[in-house]
């Protein structure tokens, strides 16, 4: 049976009416990202402030991004070293959970035959939710790459292996790109049902490795991929002006999504339920602002991923992401050559990628969760 625990990023205290479908006896990590301000509203829910994340971290705290739902990634590394969990839920504070929120996500860690997707491309999960725009048209969620925007084969079959990675969804307010919204009125209605394709339907395989835009809101994975699951630091201005934001998560699920087909089969990656209601709309200007330099700098983010990939061999998820990282780190300049990388984009890239590197060694390159569970438990 797992152990799971949920985590929170958050910057003000968790209303307990949200999260009321997670039963009592589930550990609940906050990562306070307001320095202090927030007070558990329930038990077995643990706070973690700034002092608490520097402690942890040490001379690695700078690893943790701040001002941004990518600081869920101390609780990522608090899990690994600290607590025997296996299953690993993460939520934004502003989704309403639903009742069955955590049976659901049971399914993480089974192997079996699973309902399956292929395009030769981006899976669109606005499609799979049912949603359609005006007159029927094709809408899309954020982060679906702009040139590929137009109707792609749907090959449906079945595949097996284990699923290590549930990304479920949301009604209500859905995840659209800020200019998207701006721009038309059928992404800024709201949606109050879901009517799934399927229940559960697992992404791409390793023949044909379809990804899809990954959203960090309301997502659960098996503890092995803990160390792949880091959400990319937004930190800093590209250029003067204007900051990179929006795209922690969706470049982070690139990435996990790479590294599950890398594995030749052996394991599976899915979306569809639990399917929170989403209650709260961003800053518009603020969206638009910040996704604007992740649209031009995307392409080549994700060709920099598959060449990485393609150079490293199979294995667990902490020794294909240190091999990774470690790769695109020591042949950066190259790889950008070779892309025509813009001068603009490859400070930002290097340093991260260096940066994901060194999150990367933190972890064990074995498999060895088991092992750990023990030690821990």
């Amino acid at each position: 049976m797992s152990k799971p625990v949920v985590i929170i990023p958050s910057i003000r205290t968790i209303e307990a009416d949200r999260i009321a479908a997670i039963p009592e006896d589930v550990d609940i990590f906050v990562v306070d990202d307001s320095d202090g301000n927030i007070k558990p509203s329930r038990d077995r829910m643990t706070v973690f402030t700034y002092a608490d994340q520097r402690e942890v971290m040490g001379k690695d705290y700078d690893l943790i991004p701040h001002k941004t739902a990518a600081c869920r990634n101390f609780a990522f590394y608090y899990i690994y070293k600290h607590t025997d969990h296996d299953l690993i839920i993460t939520l934004d504070d502003d989704v309403f959970c639903p009742p069955d929120f955590m049976s659901a996500y049971s399914a993480i860690g089974t192997t079996r035959e699973f309902p399956n997707v292929e395009v030769d491309g981006w899976y669109n999960t606005i499609d799979f939710m049912g949603v359609r725009g005006d007159g029927g048209r094709e809408i899309y969620p954020r982060g679906f790459p702009y040139w590929l925007r137009s109707p792609l084969e749907k090959r449906f079959g079945t595949a097996t292996g284990r699923l290590v990675c549930i990304m479920g969804l949301w009604t209500n307010v859905l995840d659209y790109d800020g200019l998207d919204k701006y721009l038309f009125e059928d992404y800024r209605s709201l949606h109050h049902e879901a009517k799934l394709v399927e229940p559960l339907l697992t992404v791409g395989t390793p023949k044909c490795p379809t990804k899809f835009s990954f959203c960090a809101m309301n997502f659960a994975f098996h503890r092995d991929m803990l160390p792949a699951a880091y959400q990319m630091p937004m930190d800093r201005e590209i250029a003067p002006g204007y900051p990179i934001w929006r795209f922690d998560d969706i470049w982070a699920g690139y990435v996990i999504e790479a590294l599950v087909h890398k594995r030749g089969g052996a394991d599976v990656i899915g979306i569809g339920n639990p399917v929170g209601t989403h209650l709260k709309e961003g800053n518009l200007v603020r969206e638009v602002h910040g996704e604007h330099y992740g649209h031009l700098m995307s392409p080549y983010f994700y060709d920099m991923i598959e060449t990485g990939v393609a150079a490293i061999a199979p294995g667990s998820y902490a020794a294909m992401y240190q091999d990774l990282f470690g790769t695109l780190s020591a042949n950066f300049t190259k790889i950008a050559d070779d892309l025509r990388c813009p001068e603009l984009y490859r400070g930002y890239f290097r340093e991260t990628f260096e940066r994901l590197h060194r999150w990367a060694v933190l972890f064990d390159r074995e498999d060895s969760s088991s092992e750990r569970r023990s030690a821990v438990g």
